[in-house]
């Protein structure tokens, strides 16, 4: 009689570890090192999807986003995403998939966005924010710019909106919406390199969910259902050839943008265009004063009272506030335009923030930890470092000054606006240098 040995999945691998030296015991160790990360990332999915069968919360904001993304859509706007590293391609592949089903998407990428891209956003888009940890300081300084009555959805590992950063300007008025994305268990403890996998493999499948939920919530229409649409959009390559050969007409895919016409510069006046183009133009009446007398008017200020003060959960010492604290403190209060006071008499201004915003920068750095790090950098600026101007100094004059202070060691960084020198506590408000010289 024959007998067959039993044999279980793992009895093809070696029980003890592989011969270094064998090739072939080399291969088969990467093979187990591919199947294990396969297998973790499996688990992570199932992960992924038990939050979303058994948590209310989580299922009540997933159909929030899609309704809020289909809303934007029909009403002309467009799904605006945004991330950095590795985020930001999750972010490109999720407009792209986006857009093959009709759901007018634009990636903007967050540090070019404080660099004049910010034009992409309209009234009436919604914008997506993908970052795992929640708290990417180039997400975070761009939130106070955002149009106020744009939402925001946030895509990041966090499980409740009150503990996600991202969430903190837009979460307390109802316009944050939260897509937890979290992972069973962390990177480097499943790999032993934190590199993004894992948590960019549960971001990939719940931004497909999100494609295929909003296009299915968007198109209804007879004829335009998402599987047509994708068609639509696909003439070429395999999917192209596959819908010509079962000679399926293209259809021209339906969408929520608004098709009005721009007007022609003559359809809003009632004289003829040639007469408009011929006529003298008076010119306009300038009502400037002269260079010389020009002073520094209060739009270009922020009042002092409009400024908060940055505090640390833990302490009482403004030396234990954190970069975090700061950030967060600037956004929750748009009017004081990401100025930030670290106590009554020192004052940190945006660019000194924002310098200090680099991608992997540690935001968990104390404002004690930072100035010993940089001591030759005047992050936090001291009352007795700004400089007194009163309200009727010329521009010009003010100008030399902080041109001159530039050749020292401490040069000017913040002026102070005041009704009179000689009584320096009534603070109009302040500015920093570059504003003053760029205006």
């Amino acid at each position: 009689m024959l007998m067959f040995e039993e044999t279980t999945p793992d009895a093809h691998w070696p029980l003890t570890p592989p011969n270094s030296s064998d090739p072939q015991a080399k291969d088969v160790s990467s093979v187990v090192t591919a199947i294990h990360v396969i297998s973790t990332e499996r688990a992570a999915l199932a992960h992924l999807e038990h939050i979303y069968q058994t948590d209310a919360r989580a299922q009540h904001d997933l159909a929030r986003a899609v309704n809020q993304i289909a809303r934007s859509v029909r009403e002309g706007g467009k799904l605006v995403v945004c991330g950095v590293g590795k985020s930001g391609k999750v972010g490109r592949k999720i407009e792209a998939t986006m857009n093959s089903l009709g759901v007018y998407s634009a990636f903007l990428h967050p540090t070019e966005a404080l660099h004049g891209d910010l034009g992409l956003v309209r009234p009436n888009d919604t914008v997506l924010l993908i970052s795992f940890s929640g708290r990417s300081p180039e997400l975070l300084s761009l939130l106070p710019h955002l149009p106020a009555t744009v939402p925001v959805i946030a895509l990041t590992s966090h499980t409740h909106p009150a503990s996600c950063p991202l969430l903190s300007l837009h979460g307390p008025s109802g316009m944050g919406i939260l897509l937890p994305a979290p992972i069973h268990e962390d990177e480097e403890s499943s790999f032993g390199v934190s590199a993004p996998t894992s948590s960019t493999t549960v971001a990939l499948s719940l931004g497909d969910a999100l494609a295929i939920a909003t296009a299915r919530k968007l198109h209804t229409a007879t004829g335009k259902s998402p599987a047509e649409i994708f068609r639509g959009f696909h003439p070429g390559g395999a999917i192209g050839a596959a819908a010509a050969a079962a000679e399926t007409p293209l259809t021209t895919p339906s969408s929520g943008m608004s098709t009005r016409a721009f007007d022609s510069p003559a359809s809003s006046v009632s004289l003829p265009w040639e007469e408009i183009t011929n006529t003298q133009l008076i010119p306009p009446f300038n009502l400037q004063s002269p260079p010389e007398q020009r002073v520094i008017s209060r739009d270009m200020l922020v009042a002092l009272d409009q400024i908060p003060t940055a505090s640390a959960s833990s302490s009482q010492s403004p030396g234990d506030v954190r970069l975090l604290d700061i950030l967060l403190t600037a956004i929750q209060n748009p009017n004081s335009k990401s100025w930030v006071m670290l106590s009554p008499t020192e004052i940190i201004p945006p660019r000194h923030i924002r310098a200090l915003l680099s991608p992997g920068g540690d935001m968990d750095m104390r404002v004690s930890e930072v100035i010993a790090k940089n001591p030759g950098t005047a992050f936090v600026v001291p009352q007795s470092k700004w400089l007194l101007v009163a309200n009727s100094t010329p521009l010009a004059e003010i100008r030399r000054t902080v041109s001159e202070s530039r050749n020292r060691s401490d040069p000017v960084s913040v002026v102070a606006v005041v009704k009179d020198k000689v009584s320096p506590g009534s603070f109009l408000g302040v500015m920093e240098v570059e504003d003053l010289l760029d205006g």
